[in-house]
């Protein structure tokens, strides 16, 4: 009976070491060994509503922060405006530290460093983003700018009049999102051809970097649709393949495909009664799976892949869409 019951206990136990390779994420690779470190210098607190007189130490100790075409007048009148010294008060309620945020912040450089060891991590610059609710965070070169005041929770009062669609995604957790879609946009060149199909790839390159570097991220977030948007994304994959080849869309290069199906927008556009329960972008996710079946089915390394023409990676992707 002993023998039996360890023969039953291995055999669970295999199956079980089966069932959890078979579903590991080939991306989610252990880079604990990378060395990185991260530095948060918060520009937002030594700035917003700080004395005037202290805009030369200011300035000193953030010179690229200030261009100098810009008289100190106009900073002068940043430091105090009324505005946004009412958004500093919801800032630092927030973020009165990001020590919270900072592994996650690191992961995302750990896997940019594993795939692109010549990369260099930046140095963080909190700041305000001046009611640019679509600009969450920029790159540039050595520098990683983060507007915090895009990050405060849906249910900010300061949110309020901004389309759900938009504040959705401005919470805490989109946070290392928003730092890894501002490097991808510098890795990422727009697609020589105008196609439809094309476009859409190019997106989906874009999707399958933050796949790469945001390994255990849910894909709601990477994309930035709602729990349900996403669901109706993954059930209606093949419909909207087909309403699109039925159309002959793919190799348009009409340009109201894209207010349709890959601009920021609270629904995409097939003119039908589905349109409202439908995610905006769509064609950003159809580009996504195209990519998704791409690298599955090729062994290419993320460094080749984003070179590579759209339409060859269509064509070797051998997509598919889920029935």
């Amino acid at each position: 009976m002993k023998r039996i019951i360890n023969s039953f206990i291995l055999s669970i136990g295999l199956l079980l070491a089966l069932t959890s390779c078979h579903h590991k994420n080939p991306l989610d690779i252990n880079v604990s060994q990378i060395p990185v470190k991260v530095q948060i210098l918060r520009f937002d607190l030594d700035f917003y509503g700080q004395p005037i007189q202290k805009l030369p130490q200011i300035k000193q100790k953030y010179p690229f922060m200030f261009p100098a075409q810009v008289p100190d007048s106009i900073w002068r009148k940043k430091m105090q405006d009324s505005l946004l010294l009412d958004l500093k008060t919801q800032v630092d309620s927030v973020f009165p530290n990001l020590q919270t945020y900072k592994p996650a912040v690191t992961e995302v450089y750990k896997h940019l460093k594993y795939y692109f060891p010549k990369f260099k991590t930046p140095k963080i610059i909190t700041l305000y983003s001046d009611w640019n609710y679509l600009k969450k965070a920029v790159y540039v070169d050595s520098l990683q700018l983060l507007a915090l005041d895009n990050f405060l929770g849906t249910k900010n009062r300061i949110y309020k009049g901004i389309p759900l669609y938009i504040k959705q995604n401005m919470n805490p957790e989109n946070i290392p999102v928003a730092i890894a879609e501002s490097i991808v946009e510098s890795q990422v060149t727009p697609p020589k051809s105008k196609t439809f199909l094309s476009k859409m790839i190019n997106y989906g390159k874009k999707l399958y970097l933050l796949d790469a570097y945001l390994p255990q991220t849910p894909d709601r977030l990477k994309i930035g649709y709602s729990a349900k948007k996403m669901a109706w994304a993954k059930a209606n994959e093949e419909g909207v393949w087909q309403y699109f080849i039925d159309r002959e869309l793919l190799y348009s290069t009409l340009p109201n495909l894209d207010i349709r199906f890959l601009n920021l927008a609270p629904y995409s556009k097939f003119y039908s009664e589905q349109d409202l329960h439908s995610p905006g972008y769509i064609g950003r996710y159809i580009g996504w799976q195209i990519v998704r079946s791409f690298m599955k089915k090729n062994k290419v390394s993320l460094q080749k892949m984003i070179r590579l023409p759209e339409e060859e990676i269509f064509k070797k992707s051998k997509y598919k869409p889920k029935r």
